[in-house]
């Protein structure tokens, strides 16, 4: 039987005053004992990521009070030639806004964070504040765009850049400003972006249960990677 280690969570630890720990799973491994020497070591919450086809069985959920709490799909799309320039869209270097930081919340919608209840009221506001500032001065990000309409930011882009792909770690466009083609203005720009770093590879994360986000990743030509489930374990 595989020996699956639980990873410390150092930051998420340090951001919730909780400890926390992630583990990644296979059929192989006794997802009960995983969970019962987390506990005796402990941990208060477990991360648990695993592929779609993996269920963990109802009394496993109802004995470490857990529950599935995300269905995270991973897109990807090659690019292979440049799109056309967006006026509109800008590589954004000024300081944090409540613009930008309204948009960020609106691309957490259906994070896990904001989703389960256990979290304390406000985590998920502080959470996003925090990476959005941190993708501002380059820690969690690469490059941030945003596009503006009558002079007020309506949407943004975060993206990260590694030696092979591109992630998009933020993306939102106001509500007010949906259907303009804005979403598609920013995701060329990111990919543009790629092109002359020469990087052909584009990633972004999402929630199979966010529809119109799947709907629009898959209108722009990204196809799904993988499918994982994420369980929170209340400990």
């Amino acid at each position: 039987m595989t020996d699956t280690k639980i990873e410390y969570l150092a930051w998420d630890s340090d951001f919730f005053k909780k400890k926390i720990g992630r583990v990644s799973i296979g059929n192989s491994d006794n997802l009960e004992n995983i969970l019962k020497r987390a506990k005796d070591t402990n941990y208060q919450l477990i991360y648990v990521f695993d592929n779609e086809q993996f269920n963990v069985e109802n009394k496993v959920l109802k004995q470490y009070n857990g529950k599935l709490v995300d269905r995270k799909v991973h897109y990807h799309r090659w690019i292979t030639e440049l799109s056309p320039f967006s006026e509109q869209i800008e590589n954004y270097t000024g300081n944090l806004t409540e613009e930008l930081e309204n948009l960020a919340y609106m691309s957490g919608a259906f994070s896990r964070f904001k989703l389960d209840k256990n979290f304390a009221e406000g985590d998920f506001y502080r959470m996003y504040k925090i990476w959005i500032a941190k993708s501002l001065d380059g820690q969690f990000a690469d490059n941030t765009f945003v596009v503006r309409e009558s002079g007020k930011i309506k949407g943004i882009v975060t993206l990260k850049i590694d030696d092979t792909k591109g992630h998009i770690v933020m993306i939102a466009v106001s509500p007010d400003a949906q259907g303009k083609g804005y979403g598609k203005a920013l995701i060329n720009t990111c990919e543009n972006k790629l092109l002359r770093n020469g990087i052909s590879t584009l990633e972004v994360p999402t929630q199979l249960d966010n529809i119109q986000a799947c709907k629009f990743y898959e209108k722009c030509d990204f196809r799904i990677r993988e499918i994982i489930n994420v369980y929170h374990f209340w400990l």
